[in-house]
């Protein structure tokens, strides 16, 4: 291969991996959007798994490949991935399933199965290219491995460009058209004809943008709310890459009771005042916030005496006040109308600032520019710990992350805003007469147990308790408004004046105390019966479902399944005994999936390598394949927080850490000739184990840091990390090539089905113990790829 001939197909293989990674997170954008965020699992297991598995169809076929023209191969590889990504995305928008049926449903369970399977072949192609690249030129792999790489970590960034640029449908089609357009120029140096046939497929492909409505229709799943809500007249839509965002006129005036207060939550069925006038807005098709639209009439807001959120301003008056997740500024002007002097409005999402700023600002009376109000785009949670300003009154009203994971896969649903260090981080910005209010659901299991509202109150006892407080119940309130619940907390215990305050509007308006420091209630006994046992801890271990406090190192809030009971199909939003897929259940049969495609792997192995090929080296590849991406999602999990936006971290971590793993595989082999590659694995082991044990209070430590800071450091701590972990494949391959291996096909399917068994695993084990053991099980695995170089070196071929 000439020189220049390697740069080319090296700038090629670049911009085809940016490709595949873009398309790879647009998808689950999608998925988001059609089905629910756990099933972004869907995309990563499968893409990885089919880009694996391409391993095993070069390694079927490297009789009838080694005679044919490389250079045309690569182009009609990377065509036929475009073609047949744009099929999978045509069929998965015509497969609506609904996760609640799965399991019930033969239909729906073989529409599950055909989502995963459509999108096979695309990355099959995929990953057939990338290896057969590394394999038809070895002496170049180092120099090859590392373009694939840095150009996924281009694509990290392309896709963030593309997503806020231009929205998902529109993004994905656009990368479809790219594969083909890469297969021209792959193809130009050996077949005009051929270049121009490719060529011509991406302007066709780019021909469906027009028509992608009609063609890739993004129907909402029933049980969310666009779905029941009414959605019609949209006024606002915008699609960036935290969200699809979708504004639109309520059905003022409905006879349904449930659909007249959406957007109004806990309504009391006892209101008589007349209900707002009002634009719903959903992000994705879930997360629900309102506008109101400004009326001169002062009676106008007079609902907002039936809201159980605003019972905190009963015991505050002219409040500093801070609201995180200010969505559509109802809690702002509920916090204007209930004498707040001064309001923090922090909003995590852009298309909603943009909307109240902009287009939307003057349907709600500027309410993000009033005179009272400061308006932040920001992370909630990031955003209080940078400040050292106090607060009469913090509140969050159902805030979720669902709609806030930009991998959509990695982070399922934790949420930072509901951890014992996000507890302790608003006690301390909480003056100290002021009052911590949180509104939430409280959907009981079909036992009628409480789950969420039994999470939040031992996250408020506990949290309390950790800051020295004795008896810590004393501090709560905790009230119910049909299926939501408002909770208040205090740094000091409630006088009876305060509890009779809120005692009265809870007779005025219906309210049903789930828990109140004086005396028991109806309602009560649950909570009642943790805050008096002798063992809290004990109690909660019990406990049917996972209601402990979580933390930042396990920060699920919303996942309440217990390990043991990971297969019982619970409601997870209704309370009525509907039963649904939730995304540990997904995480599990998806685990069972990688264990049965392991196997399966295995016996291909044994058929296809003679003699069994070497063991050693197909758990070495393992090895590497697990502690990359156990590597990988944690670092993404622990930069939120630091870098203060979803967006930030994966851009950082997926950039930084395919940069750099592209720069230690491009110096492979000048590095290999001077030290051990093992001793530099073992070096990495070290690193791993002190970031798991020391990172995490490093980064509190520089969280007040300036943003340009924040990000050295960050690609900083990433960087060594990341370098070592590039040397690994390329000494893998190389010691394979050295003792007479010429197919890496069956190993590179290993490497594969590793990674995706690694995001899943590593999501699971950190619900149950935490990141740090997830990042300790990294730092293990290339512990063990060091000692597992010096064994299967010295195998023989059979």
């Amino acid at each position: 291969m000439t020189h220049h001939a390697h740069i080319r197909r090296a700038i090629v293989l670049a911009a085809f991996s940016a490709c595949i990674l873009a398309a790879e997170i647009s998808l689950t954008r999608i998925f988001s959007v059609i089905f629910w965020y756990h099933f972004g699992f869907l995309i990563l297991s499968t893409a990885m798994l089919g880009f694996g598995f391409g391993g095993l169809i070069v390694r079927g076929l490297h009789r009838r490949l080694k005679d044919m023209e490389p250079d045309r191969i690569l182009a009609h590889g990377m065509g036929i991935a475009g073609v047949s990504l744009a099929f999978s995305l045509f069929v998965l928008t015509h497969n609506h399933f609904f996760p609640e049926f799965v399991h019930q449903n033969l239909l729906h369970l073989a529409r599950l199965a055909l989502a995963a399977l459509v999108l096979l072949p695309p990355f099959l192609a995929m990953g057939a290219v990338v290896l057969f690249m590394l394999q038809k030129w070895p002496e170049q792999a180092g120099s090859l491995y590392a373009a694939n790489l840095a150009g996924s970590g281009l694509g990290c960034l392309l896709v963030l460009y593309l997503l806020d640029a231009s929205g998902g449908l529109v993004a994905i089609l656009l990368l479809v058209a790219a594969f083909p357009l890469l297969a021209g120029i792959s193809a130009f140096a050996t077949s005009r004809r051929a270049a121009a046939g490719w060529v011509l497929v991406a302007l066709l492909l780019l021909l469906l943008i027009p028509a992608k409505a009609s063609l890739f229709p993004l129907g909402s799943p029933v049980r969310k709310y666009a779905s029941w809500a009414g959605m019609y007249d949209v006024v606002f839509q915008d699609w960036t890459s935290l969200s699809k965002v979708d504004i639109f006129k309520e059905k003022i005036g409905t006879d349904n009771p449930l659909l007249a207060g959406v957007g109004l939550w806990g309504l009391s069925a006892r209101c008589k005042a007349r209900l707002p006038e009002r634009l719903g807005v959903v992000i994705d098709y879930w997360a629900y916030t309102t506008i109101l639209k400004e009326k001169p009439d002062p009676d106008a807001y007079d609902f907002y005496e039936c809201l159980p959120l605003y019972l905190a301003y009963k015991l505050v008056k002219n409040p500093e006040t801070l609201i995180i997740g200010a969505g559509g500024g109802m809690d702002i002007r509920g916090a204007l109308r209930s004498g707040a002097r001064h309001i923090d409005a922090v909003e995590i999402n852009p298309a909603i600032y943009r909307a109240m700023t902009e287009d939307l600002a003057p349907y709600s009376g500027h309410i993000y520019h009033h005179a009272r109000v400061s308006a932040h785009l920001a992370e909630g949670r990031s955003f209080v710990e940078s400040r050292k300003k106090t607060y009469d009154l913090i509140q969050l009203s159902g805030v979720d992350t669902y709609s806030a994971s930009q991998a959509g896969a990695f982070a399922l649903s934790e949420n930072f805003l509901y951890t014992r260090e996000a507890m302790a981080t608003y006690l301390k910005h909480l003056s100290p007469k002021g009052v911590l209010t949180l509104t939430r659901w409280y959907m009981p299991s079909p036992e009628g147990l409480p789950r969420f509202s039994m999470r939040l109150f031992s996250l408020a006892v506990e949290s309390l308790a950790d800051a020295g407080i004795r008896e810590p119940w004393k501090n709560i309130l905790f009230v119910r408004s049909g299926l939501y619940t408002v909770i208040l907390i205090k740094k000091s215990p409630f006088k009876h004046a305060e509890i009779l305050k809120i005692e009265q509007e809870a007779e005025r308006w219906g309210y049903a105390f789930l828990f109140r420091p004086d005396r028991d209630t109806e309602e009560s006994a649950t909570f009642t019966g943790y805050i008096r046992t002798g063992d809290r801890e004990r109690w909660l271990s019990d406990y049917p479902y996972l209601v402990s406090p979580p933390t930042d190192d396990s920060p699920f809030f919303f996942e309440h399944r217990k390990l043991r009971n990971i297969y019982k199909f619970t409601g997870f939003i209704d309370s009525q005994g509907v039963t649904a897929m939730d995304g540990q259940t997904v995480l599990m049969l998806l685990l069972l999936e990688m264990l049965l495609v392991a196997a399966g792997l295995f016996w291909i192995s044994r058929r296809m390598e003679p003699g069994g090929g070497r063991l050693a080296a197909w758990i070495y590849f393992a090895c590497i394949g697990l502690g990359f991406m156990l590597m990988e999602v944690c670092y993404s999990q622990k930069l939120v927080l630091f870098l203060g936006h979803p967006v930030y971290a994966l851009s950082v971590v997926l950039f930084s850490m395919l940069i750099f793993s592209g720069a230690g595989a491009m110096l492979h082999r000048r590095i290999a000739r001077k030290i051990r590659i093992p001793r530099l694995l073992g070096a990495l082991f070290l690193l791993l184990t002190l970031w798991a044990l020391g990172g995490p209070a490093l980064l509190r430590a520089g969280i007040t840091l300036p943003f340009a800071f924040k990000t050295a450091l960050s690609v900083l701590l990433i960087a060594p990390v990341a370098f070592l972990m590039g040397l690994a494949l390329p000494e893998g391959l190389a010691r394979l090539r050295d003792s007479g291996e010429e197919q890496f096909g069956v190993y590179w399917a290993w490497n594969g089905v590793a990674s995706v068994t690694a995001s899943v695993l590593s999501v699971i084990l950190a619900i149950g113990e935490g990141f740090t053991l997830v990042l300790l099980l990294a730092a293990a695995a290339y512990l063990a790829a060091a000692f597992l170089l010096s064994v299967f070196a010295k195998e023989k071929t059979a």
